[in-house]
């Protein structure tokens, strides 16, 4: 005890060495708190870390939504702090990083929104960015670095995925709106096809009796065309007496005209005769030598002739008028023909437009997919229309060929009115002119029994008589002559225009023959035609009926889908739920604040050893303070001294480090785990430098550095080499760093803690006892003040 004693009396009178005591004590809480501090919380002050960020994005289009990812990315690290986020340009950022400016450059590439967008393409396209690091100037500001980038990249990925969820969402409400709209439609739709359905059927009824007016119209043709030579011949006899009555009426013509020049001759005659019959025998005489009696005799002829030919002209003129009113009769009845057929085209046409409407809107409803439904479309229409179109071809033919007849038997009907127009002038004319040659034959008859009897006129007053009554029939033939020269003019004219006519009409008839010939066979066509359209008319109402079953299956589907797209709703948290399913929830078993607070067990523990290792290098260990006395006390002197010291550093710390702000979650494990890190510390380096002096103390600082790496102070153990592994259990810093995480922190298995503060103290139990043996065999060998540290051990010399 004496020896102990002594020990801590040179120590004090030793003004150096006690201040080199002291601060050797100091120096694990200078180590452990210096750097600690220093790295305490650096992932919080990572917003102070300088990143440079080059957008070079340019927006596009998505669903009609404007997409520009990197301008929202740059909006959103403007509002974040996590790191000093610069915006710059590509040559800045590059400068920047040669200079040691910027510990990382991200780079937005130009296809980086078109990138986003591909999402809606076959082959759609990563997006990239790309981040430049400067690992050399700080490995630790890079990993940081690359946990911005890897949050980043998480972020544009929950933004980008918003921006699909909403882009989508809006297309599913107007999916949603179609759906409900179409299933409005489709009840509309079924309701539709039962009336097509019955339209068609009005449609068929309409084919049918269309075929039966084509059977008919074929049949009245027939008869129209086997009527026609029949005509031909009619109007060939007509034509050929026209020319007859034409020819007779000119000569009539040639011969009265001359006797116009002789009516005032008759006249004159006629009035000298009444005068007097003192005049007689020189007007008989005058008279008879102007009208002999040959020339009456020719007159007579002639006027037999005239009367002939106009009872003929009489007869002809009843054919003429029922030959006009036949060919007015065939011509209103192709006309009526015709406006059939444009009418049942119209008709053709208008049902074909309801039905091709039908069938888009039932098609467009029942089948989704535009290839299909327009190949189903094109494939219906084309079967209804390619009948319609070999109708309507027929038709057309016909039609134009019906047009032409009528066009030629409407010009023979008027040809015909007019010349039974002209001759029925000719026919009252004729009337007169009979009536005329009537009273002239009786006239002429008179005059000639007058020139037979005159040259034996015996009786003056009978003659006289006779004269008078000449008188009076040449008066009145006189004043009937005139119409006679005008009717025969007028029928000479009139047989011309009919003898034209009937010319024209003749010339006429091979093309009305032609015609009605081409209108017969197209009748024909038109019935084929229709009996087609008949026969198509089951399969057509068979495929109505499928629509009808398929529109009511649409309606039901339409009906249900409708209601399953009302359950969706897209709200912002909607589209956060897609962007984001998961929320990560932390549930602590313990909690550690910083970096610092991680470190703060490896640091403490560590520079406790330092701070052991380092009093055994500085203080002279071997020093004995007082002759004469035993091993034991020796040990004694030594160890009770390295124990305060080692406690002194060890309550330094602790205080230190609970300045400095450092949690602490069980402060008696945390005080316990000090003071036996430092004993068990004290008692290892004390017996390598007492044992084996400077080999021992180069033995320490060997375990000291296998301890760096083997403690787990820093990264887990497992992800360390197995040779650190395999020496980690035999390395009392482990459980050092095990009991102060605990006594920090918690969450360290109580039974590990337990453990490990027992074999910390085992640990300085058994070096103790080490020490004091080897101190023993120090003694024996009189080496106790024996030490390779000469001038450290003068330190302990007494003063004279």
């Amino acid at each position: 005890m004496n020896m102990t004693k002594q020990e801590w009396k040179n120590l004090f009178k030793n003004k150096i060495l006690l201040i080199s005591v002291i601060a050797i004590t100091f120096i694990p809480t200078l180590y452990s708190t210096i750097f600690d501090k220093s790295v305490w919380d650096p992932y919080g002050r990572a917003k102070d870390l300088p990143v440079a960020v080059v957008n070079q994005d340019k927006s596009v289009k998505l669903l009609g939504e404007d997409v520009s990812v990197g301008a929202d990315v740059v909006d959103n690290l403007k509002k974040n702090h996590d790191l000093d986020w610069n915006f710059v340009s590509e040559s800045e950022a590059t400068k920047g990083v040669k200079s040691n400016k910027y510990y990382m450059v991200i780079t937005i590439p130009e296809d980086f929104s078109e990138s986003a967008a591909s999402i809606v393409n076959k082959d759609p396209k990563k997006m990239k960015i790309t981040y430049t690091t400067n690992g050399s100037l700080n490995y630790i500001a890079e990993e940081i670095s690359k946990v911005g980038a890897t949050t980043l990249d998480s972020q544009i990925r929950e933004q980008v995925i918003a921006s699909y969820v909403t882009a989508v969402g809006k297309v599913a409400k107007q999916l949603e709106a179609g759906i409900v709209t179409a299933a409005d439609g489709s009840a509309q739709l079924s309701s539709g096809t039962f009336t097509l359905g019955s339209g068609l059927n009005q449609y068929t009824a309409g084919v049918a009796t269309a075929a039966t007016g084509a059977d008919q119209l074929k049949s009245g043709l027939g008869t129209l065309s086997g009527s026609i030579p029949a005509l031909s011949s009619g109007v060939s006899q007509l034509d050929k007496g026209s020319n007859q009555i034409s020819a007779a009426l000119n000569e009539v013509n040639s011969k009265v005209q001359p006797l116009s020049g002789k009516t005032a001759e008759i006249q004159q005659a006629a009035t000298d005769l009444s005068k007097g019959s003192s005049e007689l025998a020189t007007a008989l005489q005058e008279f008879e030598g102007k009208l002999s009696p040959a020339e009456i005799k020719d007159l007579e002829t002639k006027i037999q002739i005239l009367e002939t030919e106009a009872t003929k002209l009489l007869t002809n003129t009843s054919k003429l008028n029922k030959l006009s009113d036949d060919a007015s009769s065939i011509s209103n009845d192709l006309t009526t023909i015709s406006q059939d057929l444009t009418g049942l085209q119209t008709d053709l046409a208008d049902r074909q437009t309801q039905i091709d409407a039908k069938i888009d809107e039932v098609v467009e409803r029942i089948v989704t997919d535009q290839t299909m439904q327009q190949k189903l479309k094109d494939e219906l229409k084309s079967e209804i229309k390619s009948v319609e179109g070999q109708s309507n071809t027929k038709v057309d033919d016909i039609k134009s060929k019906i047009e032409i007849a009528s066009t030629n038997t409407a010009e023979f009907a008027k040809n015909a009115k007019e010349l039974a127009d002209t001759t029925n002038g000719l026919a009252a004319s004729a009337n007169s002119v009979k009536l005329a040659i009537a009273d002239t034959k009786s006239g002429i008859s008179d005059i000639r029994r007058l020139i037979e009897n005159s040259p034996g006129l015996q009786n003056s007053k009978s003659l006289v008589e006779k004269l008078n009554g000449v008188s009076s029939k040449l008066s009145e033939l006189s004043t009937q002559l005139p119409t006679v020269f005008t009717s025969v003019n007028t029928l000479a004219t009139g047989s011309t225009q009919l003898s034209n006519g009937l010319d024209s009409l003749q010339g006429q008839i091979p093309t009305l023959a032609s015609g009605v010939t081409q209108l017969n066979s197209g009748a024909g066509q038109l019935d084929s035609g229709m009996q087609e359209l008949v026969s198509k008319n089951t399969e057509l109402n068979s495929g109505v009926k499928a629509l009808e079953d398929g529109a009511q299956e649409l309606a039901k589907g339409l009906e249900s889908g409708a209601a399953d797209t009302k359950m969706f709703s897209l709200t912002k948290k909607t589209v956060d739920q897609v962007s984001a399913p998961t929320n990560l929830v932390e549930d602590n078993y313990s909690n550690v604040s910083n970096y610092g607070e991680a470190l703060a067990p490896y640091i403490m523990s560590l520079a406790l050893f330092v701070g052991c290792m380092l009093f055994n290098f500085v203080y002279p260990i071997r020093k004995v303070s007082l002759e004469g006395q035993s091993s034991i006390s020796w040990f004694a002197s030594k160890a009770i001294l390295g124990i305060v010291v080692a406690s002194a550093m060890a309550i330094i710390e602790v205080l230190f480090m609970l300045m400095f702000g450092l949690p602490v979650d069980n402060m008696f494990m945390f005080v316990l785990t000090a003071l036996a890190t430092a004993w068990c510390y004290m008692g290892i380096t004390m017996f390598l430098a007492m044992t084996f002096d400077n080999p021992g103390r180069f033995v320490a600082m060997i375990l000291l550095v296998l301890q760096l790496g083997g403690a787990g102070g820093t990264f887990p153990v497992q992800l360390q080499a197995n040779f650190y592994q395999n020496i980690h259990p035999y390395l009392p810093m482990s459980y050092s760093v095990y009991s102060f995480r605990n006594a920090i922190s918690g969450g360290i298995d109580p039974q590990l803690v337990k453990n490990s503060i027992l074999i910390l103290l085992i640990l300085f139990v058994l070096f103790e006892l080490l020490l004091m043996i080897g101190m023993n065999v120090l003694k024996k060998k009189h080496l106790e003040n024996v030490s390779k540290l000469n001038d450290n051990q003068k330190l302990m010399e007494l003063e004279s």
